[in-house]
Formats: structure tokens, C-alpha cells, sequence
């Protein structure tokens, strides 16, 4: 079992690898060349891509934290722009071009639609009103490598050819999209406008999961591989820690473009529906959040101010609405996160105490915390002068009872039946018989007399006519030369009337009598002494099979009931319990259950039983996880054995992580359900705060500045 849930586990890691790293990349590019259009791919020759991956390394900024100088010692640094695909997609497409500085190139914007390309500095004095283009995608920006014929990377590199400043006004900007549009400012993201794109993300909490039950299946793997499962699942939750509270990197921080331009809604009859949320900035589509539609109605048809993501997401419009302030005074409440790592938490924590003994771990690690006592003794005397805790070692060595379970189950095998010796009943005055029994007695005086009259072997004809004497010898017939034994024996044994009835009522035919009580009158007043009565073969034999019938009964009966009063511990004492089910007697089992034996056979093995485990020799070595004493005033000392170090410290791996999951699931729990009340009030008292900073705000304020 333990192998397979790490085989799935291993899977599941494979299949989020292969989600994260191929398949939504490749969605994200499929995405990209629908949106473009592009009706034609090639491939990238050698040359190509040379000239490409020189181009964007020429691109890279040099590392300046020691974190980023390390990453790019290691070639992982995460905001290095690289191909995407080698491949190269033609189209036909007109470029709209934004500029901040017409004095510093990296300040230019290029865009297809609402799609920012990079364009090489010597490619815009060939930007034409209908332009061919074939681009390639990297993980940031599609890269132009030819505009209208002209291989611009090979320009670039190339000492020869010099490219002349354009002086052209013709930016390609369609007619439609002609309203002047002028960028501002550039600027990075700030930490609460990043948080703001991922407020619902889940991904850490679902890692946190998978390593938890990465944890939660070293324990259950063998000692050997179990301290590097775990070192994988730290591996795991550490870094996953680090990027869940670190600072983002200025590498993963998008562009934030400050726009002023005119405010148009878009959409059919769009100028005729003020009121729409489908509102455009120049050619770009801009995503207003949907609180700030009832404030921003006021600036539509207005020159405006905004600030734009490369997601054309609106994070600032004017002088008051903003998301970066939104976030400062009313932070994000991601209730999902804590949630997800609750149920997650929880879900490991029912497997942990379904499948791992974990009451017995957390009992052994919580005593070796607290400290141990050792405690070895030989009599019980030297015992009751100590106090037992649990967590205590113990070592005992004395002549203790086996118990004998209080409920006989028939669906259950118990060691030397019916005495179970995974636990020591241990007091000062033990029995080391069994109490004597008068049914036995009588019930083996009934078969001792029956048995010697009625064999054929031990046939008494002593006494008799010597004629009659051979007569009755060669018939074969049986003589009872003392029936009022028989009669006497039986009345002892079946003293109530139900009691045997048909051994009675045999015995009853056999002398002719009235009815049972004259029988056995007439055997007490000796009427009966010397008679002798002959019994044909199958006559003795039925009085044979009626004798074992009833004395079987009785012994059967006796037996149970012998079991029965010997569950009954005396009172006081200490009764030792293996935690493990394991024996603390070193004895040879029986062959055959006790009860399986013949009634008649079951009081002598009861009693060889009990010679050897009512008071037998034995031994007890190990850590007290228990302690209860019961009405009787005795002791349930409960004792597993002393564990190795591996052992112990598997337990205590197991203790860590209860207690660690316990804490997950409260106080992921309590901050869930509380991040989740915020969460609802929190739009609402933005509003609050909106409406009354723009009903304070001063007019001028509100107006854009030139």
C-alpha cells in the first residue's frame, strides 16, 4: 500500500511538472498566434536562432543583487527572456507606436492590436500603413526578425549597414485609432498591484498538500528510505515558504504605463451607451475593475489619466482611484489558500490515524519528553513502593496468572484457550490450582461405576450359579451386579427433574419401577442391594450412549462455568497488558482449542492449562503507555516494548506531525472562515471610502493635469 501511494505521489508531481511547464506555455502561445492571426509558420534556421538568442542575451540587464548574480551563474534567473517556440509566424498587420522620448529608443511601444511586440531600435524607419511581419514568441514579448523584407537582426549586427534616423510621421496608426494617445510614465508594479494578480492563487497551498503527503508516506516506507522522503518533502515546503512570503523580484513585476488620452466606449452603438463597461483608451481595450464603474461614468468622452498593465488592467484611474491604495487599507484576504491547506491538512490527517498506530506513538515520543523512571523489580512488594507514570521503563520478573478473557468469543483464537497470556494478573496470594468442583466429582463417579459394570471386559460373574454363570457368558449379555450404584450416582449428578430424563426413564424400565422417585427410594432404603440385571449387547450399549449424553452435558457446563470464575480477577493487584498483543509467557501451545476437545476430555486439559499458567514464570521488559485502575482496585498497566532509536524516532516523526497538521487545520481553519467574513465586506467598504474621499476631494484635483 505504502509503495503504491508513493508511486501515485510521484505521478502527481510529474503531472503538475508537465501542466506548468509545457502544456500552459503552449496554451499560452496557441492563445497568442489565434489572437495575431498568423497564416503562415516556418521554421527558424540555424542562423536565425543564433542571431535571436545573441539578440535577447545583448537584451538582459547585468545581475545586480547577490540573488540575481547567483541565478545568473546558474543560468536560472527567472526574468530572462528566451524562445518560446522555433518557429516563425508571418502576418499582415498595420503597428501602432507609442512614444515616451523620441530621443531614447527603449522608451518606444510597439503594438499589433492590443498585443505589445518588441521591435529592434532599426526597425521602425521601415514601419509602413500595411506591414509583413514574421515574429517569433519568447516567454515575454513576441520578437520582430523581419519587417517588410528587411532581416532586421541581420542589420543590427551587421558594422556596414547604417540605418538613418527616420523622419517620418507615419505611425502606421489606423484612422479609427487616430485620437492622440501620449504615455507618460513607465513604471514598475508595486508589491500590493503584483498581489492584486494573484489574490486567488492556490498553488502554494496544493504544494504544501502534496508535501505533507509526501511526510505522511515516509512513514509508512521503510526505516531506510524514510529520512530521505523527508529531506524531499522539505525540500518541497521550504522554498515553497520562501516565495509564499518573499518580496517579488523586480524581474516579476510587470510595466505600469501612465496614459493620458481620451476615453471612448467601444462596442456597438457604443457612443450611444454611456453607461456600457466596454471602454477603450486609443486602440487599446482597457479592464476596469468592476467597482470602479459607477465613479469613472463621469470621465467617459474625457481626456483622462490611467495606468495600464500589460494586461491592459486599468490599477489607476485619476487621483483617487487606485488599487495599490485599496490594497494598503483594506488588505487581501486570500481565504481560499487556507482553506484548500485545512481541507488538504485534514484529509492526511484521517489517513495518518487510520493507517499508523498513532496513539501508541504519540504516548512513547510524549514520555520521553517529559523524562523516564526506571523501575526494576522481582516481587510485588518492591513494586507497590514505587509509583508508577506513564513513560516509566519497566522490568519485571516474577510468577504471575495468566487472564482469561471475561467474554468468551468463539470468532476469536485466544493463546492457551481459554487463557490469554498477553497479560500477567500479578498479586501476593495466587492459586496455582483450579477450585475443586462437585459436579465434576459426581459426573466422573456416574461414568466411573457404568464404565466398569457395563464393559464387556470387566464382567463380573463371581458369586453367581456356576451353570447360570456360563449361560449368561455364552449369550453375551451384560450383568449389573450393582444397578443401585448406577441409580444412586444418577440422583446425585441429576438432582432436579428436568435433569436427564431419559437415562431416568431407561433406568426406571430396566427395574420395572413406579416412577423415578420410588426407583431411587428403593436404592437408599438397599431394597436393591444384590440385584443383578441382564442386559443385551444393544441394550448396554443405549445405556452407555445415554450415561455420556448426560454426563456430557454437566462437564460442559462445568467447564464454561470454571472459565467464567476464573475471569474474574481478585481484587487489587497489577495487571500487565502487552500493547502489542504479543505473549509474556515463553509456553508451547496447545494443539487443539479447548473447546474443540470431548466434554469429557475438556476439564482435564482445563486443569493441565491451568497447573502451568495460574501461577507461571514471567518476564516484562518495556515503556508504560497506560495506566487505569478499575473498580476492583486493580491496576491496567499497559507496556509496549521498548523501542530502538530508529523506532523512537519514527515515533516521534509521527508525534511532529500530528501536532503539526492539528495546528494546519485550526488555524488554517479559524483564519479561513475569518478571511472569509472580510472578504465580503471588504468591497463594500471600499465604496464607503471612494464615496467620501470623492465627495471631499476638490475639483480641481479631479482634473488632469497637463
Amino acid at each position: 500500500m505504502s509503495v503504491l501511494i508513493f508511486l501515485l505521489l510521484v505521478l502527481l508531481f510529474c503531472v503538475l511538472f508537465i501542466w506548468t511547464k509545457i502544456l500552459l506555455p503552449k496554451k499560452h502561445l496557441r492563445s497568442q498566434h489565434q489572437e495575431l492571426n498568423a497564416h503562415h509558420q516556418r521554421p527558424l534556421t540555424d542562423a536565425e536562432l543564433t542571431l535571436c538568442r545573441t539578440y535577447l542575451a545583448q537584451r538582459q540587464r547585468s545581475p545586480i543583487s547577490f540573488t540575481e548574480r547567483l541565478l545568473s551563474k546558474l543560468n536560472l534567473a527567472r526574468n530572462t527572456c528566451t524562445l518560446r517556440d522555433k518557429s516563425v509566424y508571418t502576418l499582415n498587420h498595420s503597428i501602432t507606436h507609442y512614444s515616451l522620448s523620441t530621443s531614447v529608443p527603449e522608451l518606444n511601444r510597439y503594438y499589433l492590436d492590443a498585443i505589445e511586440i518588441h521591435l529592434p531600435p532599426n526597425g521602425q524607419p521601415f514601419i509602413t500603413a500595411d506591414n509583413t511581419i514574421e515574429l517569433v514568441y519568447t516567454n515575454q514579448s513576441p520578437l520582430v526578425i523581419t519587417l517588410n523584407g528587411h532581416h532586421l537582426l541581420d542589420d543590427l549586427n551587421s558594422s556596414s549597414t547604417q540605418i538613418p534616423p527616420s523622419t517620418t510621421t507615419d505611425t502606421s496608426i489606423r484612422k479609427e485609432t487616430s485620437e492622440r494617445v501620449a504615455i507618460l510614465n513607465v513604471r514598475r508594479q508595486t508589491v500590493e498591484e503584483y498581489a492584486l494578480t494573484h489574490a486567488n492563487n492556490i498553488s502554494e497551498a496544493l504544494i504544501l498538500c502534496c508535501a505533507l503527503l509526501l511526510i505522511f508516506c515516509s512513514l509508512l516506507t521503510p526505516l531506510k528510505f524514510m529520512p530521505w522522503i523527508l529531506l524531499a518533502s522539505f525540500l518541497i515546503i521550504l522554498p515553497c515558504l520562501w516565495l509564499m512570503y518573499r518580496r517579488p523580484p523586480r524581474g516579476h513585476l510587470q510595466e505600469i504605463r501612465t496614459m493620458r488620452g481620451r476615453l471612448r466606449p467601444w462596442g456597438l452603438f457604443g457612443e450611444a451607451n454611456p453607461k456600457q463597461q466596454n471602454l477603450s483608451l486609443g486602440i487599446l481595450d482597457l479592464h476596469y475593475p468592476e467597482h470602479w464603474y459607477p465613479y469613472i461614468q463621469k470621465d467617459i468622452g474625457q481626456e483622462t489619466i490611467i495606468e495600464v498593465d500589460e494586461q491592459n488592467r486599468v490599477v489607476q484611474h485619476g487621483p483617487i482611484l487606485s488599487l495599490t491604495h485599496e490594497v494598503k487599507k483594506f488588505p487581501l484576504q486570500n481565504w481560499r489558500h487556507n482553506l484548500t491547506l485545512a481541507v488538504g491538512s485534514l484529509l492526511i490527517l484521517i489517513m495518518t490515524t487510520s493507517w499508523l498506530p498513532t496513539g501508541i506513538s504519540f504516548k512513547i515520543a510524549l514520555a520521553r519528553l517529559q523524562g523516564e523512571q526506571r523501575v526494576t523489580v522481582t516481587d510485588i512488594d518492591q513494586l507497590t513502593q514505587h509509583t508508577l507514570h506513564v513513560g516509566d521503563v519497566i522490568d519485571i520478573k516474577g510468577s504471575g496468572r495468566c487472564i482469561v478473557p471475561q467474554t468468551y468469543q468463539s470468532n476469536r483464537t485466544y493463546d492457551f484457550l481459554p487463557f490469554d497470556c498477553s497479560a500477567i494478573y500479578w498479586n501476593t496470594h495466587l492459586s496455582n490450582t483450579l477450585p475443586p468442583s462437585p459436579i465434576i466429582e459426581k459426573t466422573q463417579a456416574l461414568l466411573a461405576t457404568t464404565s466398569r459394570q457395563l464393559d464387556p471386559d470387566n464382567n463380573d460373574l463371581k458369586g453367581l450359579n456356576p451353570q447360570l454363570a456360563s449361560a449368561i457368558q455364552k449369550s453375551g449379555m451384560i450383568l449389573l451386579n450393582n444397578f443401585s450404584d448406577i441409580v444412586l450416582k444418577t440422583a446425585q449428578l441429576c438432582a432436579t427433574s428436568q435433569d436427564c430424563p431419559r437415562l431416568k426413564s431407561a433406568l426406571v424400565n430396566l427395574e420395572n419401577a413406579k416412577d423415578w422417585p420410588m426407583l431411587v427410594e428403593q436404592a437408599k432404603s438397599g431394597k436393591l442391594d444384590g440385584l443383578n440385571v441382564l442386559l443385551r449387547p444393544n441394550s448396554a450399549q443405549n445405556l452407555t450412549n445415554l450415561v455420556n449424553v448426560a454426563t456430557t452435558t454437566f462437564m460442559s457446563k462445568e467447564t464454561r462455568k470454571m472459565v467464567e470464575t476464573l475471569s474474574h480477577l481478585p481484587r487489587n493487584g497489577y495487571l500487565f497488558i502487552n500493547g502489542q498483543g504479543q505473549l509474556l509467557v515463553d509456553q508451547e501451545q496447545p494443539e487443539t482449542s479447548l473447546f474443540d476437545l470431548e466434554p469429557a476430555t475438556q476439564w482435564k486439559e482445563l486443569q493441565r492449562i491451568s497447573a502451568q499458567l495460574l501461577n507461571t514464570p514471567f518476564s516484562l521488559s518495556g515503556i508504560i503507555t497506560s495506566l487505569q485502575r478499575d473498580d476492583q482496585g486493580t491496576l491496567h498497566v499497559v507496556v509496549h516494548q521498548q523501542p530502538n532509536t530508529h523506532a523512537l524516532w519514527r515515533y516521534v516523526v509521527t508525534t511532529l506531525f500530528l501536532v503539526c497538521l492539528i495546528v494546519l487545520i485550526v488555524a488554517n481553519t479559524l483564519l479561513g472562515i475569518h478571511r472569509l467574513r472580510s472578504n465580503f465586506s471588504r468591497y463594500p467598504r471600499i465604496k464607503q471610502d471612494y464615496e467620501a474621499s470623492l465627495s471631499e476631494a476638490s475639483p480641481l484635483l479631479l482634473r488632469p493635469k497637463e
